[in-house]
């Protein structure tokens, strides 16, 4: 009986160290290098989104590095050499990362030139909303357009037509004296779409990137406009 009772608790205390190193090994943290390109690009998770790009050890091109970094303040225009903290998930939750990532330490941060091209770019094309405040906007028929010559902004909120100028500096931009036409909007879905539409660009400055085929503006390091490139006569 004595002997039995021994066995059990042996056994019982095995299985809890297994289950212990097997808890450790499942959620053990390595440290990674990283580098993260300057700009970020279009990419779709749960909804249309920006990505880092970045490359690993043994990486040959770019790839999309869907995750958050967390420790990390990231400022576009700049590639970084990062030494990152990976842990793998004991649990990972439905369409998320295997992996958890967290800063140790920047190796290196370097301000990339650049390129001439961009905003104009940016003006040869009409740009589509696509994204507002984290949501997706499923067929949103607004849109802007943007005079290179003029500093002028143009395009259509939901229902109405909009208009006004625009101040670009490093990075930045504003937008300012805004106005549109004033016809009715019946659709209560337009409605509401133009009215924070126009109330977020009002008044209110920007950073700014283009990733890919996506125009993307934030506020602080929140994107909260996400515009999508399309013809011009469209």
């Amino acid at each position: 009986m004595k002997q039995s009772f021994l066995t059990s608790t042996t056994s019982k205390f095995i299985l809890a160290i297994l289950l212990v190193f097997g808890l450790s090994f499942t959620t053990k943290a390595d440290i990674i290098r990283l580098v993260v390109k300057e700009d970020r690009a279009s990419c779709t998770g749960v909804a249309p989104q920006t990505c880092y790009q970045v490359k690993y050890k043994n990486s040959k091109d770019w790839e999309l590095f869907y995750s958050n970094i967390e420790g990390f303040k990231y400022k576009a225009g700049y590639r970084y050499v990062l030494q990152v903290i990976r842990t793998k998930r004991a649990n990972v939750p439905a369409d998320a990362s295997a992996y958890t990532y967290k800063l140790k330490k920047i190796l290196k941060k370097q301000k990339m030139p650049q390129h001439a091209g961009v905003w104009s770019f940016v003006t040869k094309h009409k740009w589509k909303l696509i994204q507002m405040n984290g949501l997706t906007q499923e067929n949103s028929p607004a849109y802007i357009v943007f005079d290179k010559v003029k500093g002028r902004i143009s395009g259509n909120a939901g229902c109405n037509g909009f208009f006004g100028a625009y101040e670009k500096g490093n990075e930045m931009i504003r937008f300012k004296q805004l106005g549109s036409t004033l016809m009715a909007c019946p659709d209560e879905g337009r409605n509401k779409l133009e009215h924070d539409f126009m109330q977020l660009l009002s008044g209110n400055t920007f950073k700014y990137d283009v990733a890919d085929q996506t125009l993307n503006l934030y506020q602080g390091e929140r994107l909260v406009l996400m515009f999508g490139i399309t013809d011009q006569d469209k």
